[in-house]
């Protein structure tokens, strides 16, 4: 049921994460669930006991907590995490593909929940699916075409599944033209090929952190100045690769000591304020 969906995700939630996904996943559990409102400790869950946590990877795209049950001591495994892994740790299952298809081409992420099956920690079966509402910014659009208009090609680079970066891609007026990030690392293809794949997409989808390190060196290599944008700790690498990286709103303080500039205000409309700034400086100088 809903209940079990929201309470199993709960239990693999990380509390102290700062995390808009995990904030979404607890304060839907907690504003939904009987047992969470009237707890009386707001860090323990009424019969349960977290005993082992494995916080979200970007590697391995999921979380992963170990749960006793205390009436009856037994213990269960629950899984969390992007909705193709989810799938292929329960060894497949066609009906969850076609619902999180759909819910892609609405423009809704999925995330996958599985839990153990009883008596081998090993196994998971699946329990459903959270959906999630993840829309651009509002001044995203804009910022996309004003640096076009700036002679700035603007390439999108997401951990999200293909069929939703094209979506999101449509609605900020870029082009579909996304490539599954295998592209970047596949080893039949030259690096010349890959270096005109990577210059003539708009965007990568399914990226793990190498390879936006990876996508900042094959345009360097081609002689373009790069700017990278990210706000994690596994961006940093590829902030301090770029010729200008820039940190968002928000971000951990890796990102922010790899970065050339820090933005203080959310979104990404700055960057163009940026832009702007500098031409003008370098015009000056000239």
């Amino acid at each position: 049921t809903k209940d079990d969906i929201l309470l199993l995700s709960y239990l693999s939630a990380e509390p102290g994460a700062n995390d808009p996904i995990e904030s979404a996943v607890r304060f839907a559990a907690e504003t939904d669930l009987e047992i969470l409102k009237s707890r009386p400790n707001k860090h323990e869950v009424p019969g349960y006991k977290v005993t082992g946590f494995v916080p979200f990877n970007p590697n391995t795209k999921m979380s992963n907590a170990t749960v006793v049950v205390n009436e009856t001591n037994e213990v269960f495994r629950v899984a969390k995490g992007a909705p193709q892994v989810i799938i292929k740790l329960v060894g497949g299952n066609d009906e969850a593909v076609h619902a999180v298809n759909a819910l892609a081409a609405r423009g809704l992420r999925a995330l996958g929940v599985a839990r153990s099956i009883p008596g081998d920690l090993e196994r998971y079966e699946l329990v459903g699916m959270i959906t999630l509402l993840d829309p651009p910014r509002p001044d995203s659009a804009e910022t996309i075409r004003r640096c076009n208009n700036y002679g700035v090609e603007v390439k999108m680079i997401t951990g999200d599944q293909l069929i939703i970066a094209k979506e999101v891609a449509h609605r900020l007026g870029m082009s579909r033209v996304i490539l599954d990030a295998g592209h970047l690392v596949d080893p039949n293809k030259s690096e010349e090929e890959v270096t005109k794949h990577c210059e003539r997409a708009d965007g990568f989808a399914q990226v793990i952190p190498e390879h936006k390190y990876r996508v900042v060196e094959l345009l360097q290599k081609r002689g373009l100045l790069v700017g990278m944008t990210g706000d994690g700790v596994n961006d940093a690498p590829a902030l301090k690769k770029a010729n200008v990286g820039i940190a968002v709103h928000g971000c951990t303080d890796a990102a922010r000591s790899a970065a050339d500039i820090v933005l203080l205000a959310p979104g990404l409309s700055t960057i163009v304020d940026g832009i702007t700034t500098s031409r003008a400086i370098f015009q000056r100088m000239r």
